[in-house]
């Protein structure tokens, strides 16, 4: 504790109070405190000029880009004219926030809880709200835009969910840490992931599940070659209990009342936009457009993609679209280079290998530049964390 405090002065308390306020965006002006932190990097002078790299001039390509073609449906699309400079200028400028918040060599423990801080508190608005509507009418509700506790302002499931995402990852950082973080700590995340399920599951949020079902398999996967068959036996014992307190004590009847959100949606049949088979067809018919019409087409053609790299060329056409690309596989091999980087920090190791799938698995079903813009700024954030975490320890 006495390190993660030496270390926030040394960043400032003032950057991080920025950041948080950024993350938990009050009032819809969380855009404000974007320009003020891009700002305070832009004159961090000797900084700048020593973290600018590929990852850095790449982003800054496609957001440039993207918010030129995006400045030509800015008023239709109902955002406003500050996206433009919003989408130009914070991915590639939180790219290189994130690696300020590690310009010191740290702790892989520090790390690790600076992640899973940031990861919850960009959470926090949206499991307020949900679990204040909650409260009021429990699972039965069948509206699934709940409004933002802080100024009532309606928001769509997929963006509330989009919060909960790497809370949804909780069991999975369990398991991978092999319980080493501390008592109070693992209870602090188990409280967090129960409340996460509960906002998840009056959502009728698939996605969120499926990023729980996903990472904590993903988690198994990892850490059973790790550790000796007695712990892998005492791991699968332990979920066994859990799993089957579960199963007798919970109804899985499609007409049990926490599963109402989920039952609306069934009923609604294959022709649901946020359906699996929805998306797909999107997808198909996205790829079909890059041929037709490889600048771009308007949303009222067959709506949102669903999907972060599809949306990207169906607003701005195929040169952002193969930008992103590129940078996508860049950052997956990297985050394969970081993670083997050094073995033995197995807890942190899982956690960047957890939040990149989980990230990824957002990113493929969703609208994000458009819907969930703060969960690709959060991407750039941790990108320029892990990047600088592997320049800190690549010599050691």
């Amino acid at each position: 504790m006495k390190a993660l405090l030496t270390h926030i002065n040394s960043i400032g308390f003032l950057v991080l109070g920025l950041l948080i306020l950024y993350l938990l965006n009050p009032f819809n002006y969380g855009y404000a405190i974007g320009f003020i932190l891009v700002a305070f990097v832009v004159v961090q002078g000797q900084f700048l000029s020593q973290n600018m790299d590929m990852d850095f001039f790449l982003l800054s390509l496609f957001s440039i880009i993207y918010a030129l073609f995006y400045s030509f449906v800015a008023e239709s699309s109902g955002q406003g004219k500050q996206f433009i400079v919003i989408y130009a200028a914070t991915p590639p400028f939180f790219y290189l926030l994130g690696k300020f918040l590690l310009r010191n060599r740290l702790k892989p423990k520090i790390i690790f809880l600076l992640l899973f801080s940031v990861s919850f508190i960009f959470s926090l608005s949206a499991l307020i709200s949900v679990l204040l509507n909650f409260s009021e009418g429990g699972f039965t509700q069948l509206e699934r835009n709940i409004p933002m506790f802080w100024n009532d302002m309606p928001v769509s499931a997929t963006a509330m969910g989009a919060f909960l995402t790497f809370n949804m990852c909780i069991p999975a950082l369990l398991i991978s840490s092999q319980a080493k973080k501390g008592v109070l700590f693992n209870l602090i995340a188990v409280i967090i992931f129960i409340l996460s399920l509960i906002c998840a599951i009056r959502l009728g949020s698939r996605t969120q599940l499926g990023v729980f079902l996903i990472t904590t398999l993903l988690s198994l996967f990892y850490i059973f070659p790790k550790q000796s068959i007695k712990k892998n036996m005492i791991l699968i014992g332990v979920l066994g209990i859990v799993i089957f307190y579960v199963l007798s004590r919970v109804s899985f009847d499609v007409e049990a009342d926490w599963l109402t959100s989920f039952s609306n949606r069934i009923g609604k049949g294959s022709s649901d936009i946020a359906s699996g088979g929805g998306r797909t067809e999107r997808w198909s018919k996205s790829i079909q457009y890059l041929f037709k019409k490889p600048l771009g087409w308007d949303v009222n053609e067959f709506g949102y993609s669903h999907n972060l790299w599809l949306d990207v060329l169906r607003v701005s056409g195929f040169i952002p679209f193969f930008l992103l690309i590129i940078y996508s596989i860049r950052s997956f091999n990297q985050i394969k280079k970081t993670i083997t980087l050094k073995p033995k920090f197995i807890a942190l190791n899982a956690q960047i290998l957890i939040y990149s799938i989980a990230f990824f698995l957002l990113f493929m079903v969703e609208p994000i530049m458009e819907g969930i813009f703060s969960s690709f700024v959060l991407f750039c954030l941790f990108k320029g964390v892990i990047n600088k975490y592997y320049t800190n320890f690549k010599q050691c």
